[in-house]
């Protein structure tokens, strides 16, 4: 049994969907730029590119060093890590104040 709780998850689809019903803009555009804004973000991010959305937060890679003899918890088994890059998000100071009410309510639309 997990720890965390669950909470309801917004999807692509249901963003795009969201802003459809928001504009007078038509569905197969709202994807396409979605698509396109999606994609110059994986790109940017491969490329090693910081990408920075004000008020929101921040994407940027960052390298991982290896490490020997690691557990995997599912199996037991001893195992190598190589070394490698993540991404991380660090949210914005918006971002952050927004939700920050948020902790000890419940959530709209959680899965128990």
């Amino acid at each position: 049994m997990s720890k965390h709780k669950q909470v309801s998850k917004q999807t692509k689809t249901g963003i795009v969907d969201a802003i459809y019903k928001k504009t007078d803009h038509m569905l197969k555009d709202i994807h396409s730029i979605s698509d396109l804004f999606f994609s110059e973000m994986f790109d940017a991010l491969q490329r090693g590119e910081t990408i920075e959305i004000r008020g929101f937060g921040t994407f940027s890679v960052q390298f991982r060093k290896g490490r020997k003899g690691m557990r995997n918890p599912k199996t037991g088994a001893l195992v190598d890590t190589a070394d490698h890059s993540v991404v991380v998000f660090r949210p914005g100071k918006i971002l952050s104040a927004a939700v920050r009410p948020l902790v000890g309510k419940k959530v709209p639309n959680a899965k128990k």
